[in-house]
C-alpha cells in the first residue's frame, strides 16, 4: 500500500523506502512517558516545523507525557468472548500511548494517542524533520487505523472507530484531515454523525458555522451568549410556544411611535387587530428571548 510521497513524487511505500537503504523499521507501543530521546525530536520538530522555540522538557512533560487518563482493562461483553484481556499487544490495559517509529535504531516520530473503550484516539504526531519526505504523518495514521482493526479482533469488539480530533477547514494543517475516506463529522447541534462529503458541501456553502443536517437551514442558528453556544433560533416557530404562552404573550403591551417624538403604549392584541403580521411578530421576539425576559422588557415596534 502506497503511504508516502517522496520529494520527488515518486509513489513507495514507507518500508520500501527504508529497505532500499538498508534500514529497518521498528515500530512500538509504549504507555506515554519521558525519554530525553523523545524530547530531543519534539522540540526540533517544534522548532523547524512549527517554528516554537520556546519548548522545554516540562512542558513537553505537560503536554504529551502526563495523561489524566488512568489504565483499566477493556470491559467485555458477550461479544468478546475468548479473548484475553492480557493480551501483550495491550498489557496496561486503555490509557495514553507512544506509538514510537524507529529507522535503524534511531527514533523518527512518536504518535501520541489515547486507546478508549470504543475508539483510538489520535492527539498528536511528531518527527525527526531530517524524516519529512517519508510522509509519516500519513503512515502513522495508517498504522493506527491499522491498531484498531488489531485491538478490534485481538482486545475488544468494543474498539472500532478510530478519532482524528477536531476539523477546522480554515486551518491548513488540518485539511489533511478531509482525504481521509470513510469518515464523518460530529454535527455539534444534532450531535448525530454525518458523512464527511455532505459536511465538505454544508460547509462550502456556509463557511462561517453549519449544521450538516440536511433538513436545518444554517441559517437558523442563533448563539446563546449566557452559555456560549449555539443553538437553533425558537424565534424560527412559534409552536414552542404553548397555547397559554401564547395568550400571554399577546397581552404584552409595545410602545407605538406617535407624530411629534411622542410615544404610547398598546397590548400587542389590539395592535393584531390592525396591523398585519403583528401576531407572528410577538410570538417570535418571545420565543426567542423568552416570555419572562419579554415581560421585562420595554418592547416596541
Amino acid at each position: 500500500m502506497d503511504c508516502g510521497i517522496r520529494s520527488d513524487k515518486t509513489s513507495m511505500s514507507l518500508e520500501d523506502q527504508v529497505q532500499s537503504t538498508g534500514d529497518r523499521l521498528r515500530v512500538s507501543l509504549e504507555p506515554a512517558g519521558f525519554s530525553e530521546e523523545k524530547y530531543l525530536v519534539f522540540e526540533k520538530y517544534q522548532r523547524i516545523v512549527h517554528e516554537d522555540f520556546d519548548s522545554t522538557p516540562s512542558g513537553f512533560r505537560r503536554f504529551l507525557c502526563n495523561s489524566p487518563l488512568l489504565f483499566e482493562q477493556p470491559k467485555t461483553d458477550i461479544h468478546d468472548m475468548g479473548i484475553s484481556l492480557s493480551d501483550p499487544l495491550l498489557p496496561h490495559g486503555l490509557g495514553s500511548y507512544h506509538q514510537c517509529y524507529h529507522i535503524d535504531n534511531r527514533l523518527v516520530a512518536v504518535g501520541v494517542i489515547d486507546i478508549l473503550p470504543r475508539c483510538v484516539s489520535s492527539v498528536y504526531l511528531f518527527y525527526d524533520p531530517d524524516f519529512a519526505d517519508l510522509s509519516l504523518g500519513t503512515y502513522s495514521a495508517m498504522r493506527e487505523i491499522a491498531l484498531v482493526r488489531e485491538l478490534h479482533h485481538k482486545v475488544s469488539h468494543q474498539i472500532e472507530y478510530y478519532y482524528m480530533g477536531y476539523f477546522i477547514p480554515s486551518c491548513p494543517k488540518m485539511t489533511y484531515k478531509s482525504r481521509w475516506r470513510p469518515a464523518e463529522l460530529l454535527d455539534l447541534i444534532t450531535f448525530a454523525w454525518i458523512p464527511i462529503d455532505h459536511c465538505l458541501e454544508r460547509i462550502r456553502q456556509h463557511p462561517v458555522f453549519t449544521t450538516f443536517d440536511p433538513s436545518i437551514d444554517a441559517r437558523n442558528l442563533v448563539r446563546d451568549t449566557e452559555k456560549d453556544v449555539l443553538k437553533l433560533s425558537p424565534a424560527l416557530d412559534p409552536g414552542l410556544l404553548s397555547k397559554e404562552e401564547r395568550g400571554d404573550a399577546m397581552l404584552l403591551e409595545f410602545e407605538i411611535p406617535s407624530g411629534g417624538g411622542d410615544t404610547f403604549r398598546m397590548p400587542a392584541k389590539s395592535l393584531a387587530r390592525v396591523l398585519v403580521g403583528v401576531e407572528q411578530e410577538v410570538f417570535h421576539t418571545c420565543a426567542s428571548m423568552s416570555l419572562s425576559l419579554a415581560r421585562r422588557m420595554n418592547l416596541s415596534f
